[in-house]
């Protein structure tokens, strides 16, 4: 399997738009080698909100499959909520709600 080297930190308030919601770049990195679904799965994750299939899907589609190795989308997915929701509850408590739907929505996915 290749490993990439990837943004680390890759989340949505991280990313620079222009004023037409163009994506222009993507700051504060912070790097690690692994699969690029890593950095795919951390955005997903980064904001509460449209967090189902449907929303991912498309932006999973564009990676090459040598990119995402063998994974299962619905237990990768969970794990990456998992991380989110630690630092949901120290940094953006608000959010805390969003992330258990999310949580019982990825889940029920996995049974």
């Amino acid at each position: 399997m290749l490993k990439y080297l990837l943004h680390g930190d890759c989340g949505v308030h991280n990313f620079v738009l222009a004023g037409n919601d163009t994506l222009t770049g993507i700051i504060d990195p912070d790097p690690v080698v692994g699969e690029p679904l890593y950095d795919l799965i951390y955005s997903f994750c980064s904001s509460p909100d449209m967090l189902t299939v449907d929303t991912i899907l498309p932006a999973l589609e564009k990676l090459e499959s040598e990119m995402t190795g063998s994974y299962e989308l619905n237990k990768e997915v969970l794990q990456g909520l998992y991380l989110r929701i630690a630092t949901c509850i120290r940094h953006h408590p608000k959010d805390l709600d969003q992330y258990t739907e999310a949580w019982t929505y990825w889940l029920n996915r996995v049974r």
